[in-house]
């Protein structure tokens, strides 16, 4: 006995999770409808991958990977060619952009309804892929993510001209900073992908957004952003920093982390940043989100009920996102060993423009 292939779900959330999750679904023969905040697509949102397990990315497809408008590659990835190939592979009209699931309602009976300008919508199962600060999140757990402690703070910016990319590791006062980058191919060209890891008090973060991925970008980079790239660095990084200000994209990213416990209720389940926030050090944030989503139809596959699969995926997902938490605060501790009292990057600052520390670079490489 399987599960009839008539129920209808609804995914809320349309980043790589989410795309992932309904191109499985769908493959499995259900009625999958995905619901995005944004007003577009992400094909030409700023931001990279270091790696994409193709092996992974071919399971979810169906085991075609032919067809995407750009190449997919294993290394270097800018994040919009990944997101474009897995939204190529739905029903465009099933992926409804600019739409705020703004509630659940009945979300512990067997037919929990998403709400929309007021109005409740009816499915099977509900799926909460809508990020770090995630609607659908309190309908299943109450945990909250909590602040690492520290911040990567990520650039792109165009190669044509840019000598780059950064590489540097400082200790001051035992916590570490550190900078580095790699190339990644852009919608218009190369693009060197880099990043500063540096502590930061909680009180000069902002909160996870309702999608970490979108929107979180500042108009004015900090007055001491660069100047502390410069004595944490040196000469040749800050102009590297100087540079993607001026001619690029400058974002703060502070990380949070977070494990949830459990990541499904009745019929309302969690995958990627909704269910496990985790630092980038890891190396497994969207590859988690996208391992959820195959586990997912993993488990809708091999079970004869609804609540036997989402049981199944709850076991699986729960064991995931906790290695993957204990993995972001090993990754964390040299950059917050105190996560809970970060030093302010203008007292770091002002420290080594005025310590001989400054001029001291046997710890940078």
């Amino acid at each position: 006995m399987t599960i009839r292939r008539d129920i209808r779900i609804a995914v809320v959330g349309a980043s790589l999770g989410g795309l992932s999750a309904a191109n499985v679904l769908r493959q499995l023969g259900f009625d999958v409808q995905v619901y995005e905040l944004f007003a577009k697509g992400f094909e030409e949102r700023g931001g990279a991958l270091g790696s994409v397990d193709l092996g992974l990315l071919r399971r979810i497809m169906g085991g075609n990977l032919n067809g995407a408008d750009r190449a997919i590659k294993g290394h270097g990835h800018f994040y919009g060619d990944l997101w474009d190939y897995l939204y190529q592979g739905l029903r465009l009209e099933s992926v409804r952009f600019g739409t705020d699931v703004q509630t659940i309602t009945d979300a512990r009976s067997d037919r929990p309804a998403i709400v929309i300008d007021g109005k409740p919508t009816t499915f099977d199962v509900i799926i909460g892929a809508d990020g770090g600060k995630s609607t659908i999140r309190p309908f299943v757990t109450q945990q909250q993510p909590v602040y690492s402690g520290y911040t990567a703070w990520r650039g792109l910016v165009p190669m044509n001209g840019i000598d780059g990319p950064p590489s540097g590791v400082r200790i001051v006062n035992g916590i570490r900073y550190e900078t580095l980058g790699f190339p990644c191919a852009g919608p218009d060209g190369p693009l060197w992908n880099c990043g500063v890891y540096m502590a930061m008090p909680y009180a000069e973060v902002a909160a996870p957004t309702r999608n970490r991925q979108v929107g979180s970008a500042i108009r004015d980079i900090p007055d001491w952003f660069v100047p502390l790239a410069k004595a944490l660095f040196g000469e040749r990084n800050a102009q590297f920093w100087a540079d993607c200000v001026k001619h690029g994209k400058v974002t703060p990213h502070p990380i949070w982390e977070f494990a949830a416990d459990p990541v499904v209720a009745g019929r309302v389940a969690l995958l990627g940043d909704a269910a496990h926030l985790s630092s980038p050090r890891t190396g497994a944030g969207a590859y988690t989100a996208m391992l959820d989503a195959y586990a997912l139809g993993t488990a809708f596959n091999d079970a004869s009920s609804v609540p036997q699969a989402l049981a199944n995926y709850n076991q699986d997902a729960v064991s995931r996102a906790r290695a993957l938490y204990d993995r972001s605060r090993r990754a964390g501790l040299a950059f917050a060993p105190d996560r809970g009292h970060s030093v302010s990057p203008t007292k770091v600052l002002d420290h080594l423009t005025r310590s001989s520390d400054a001029l001291d670079w046997a710890a940078v490489r």
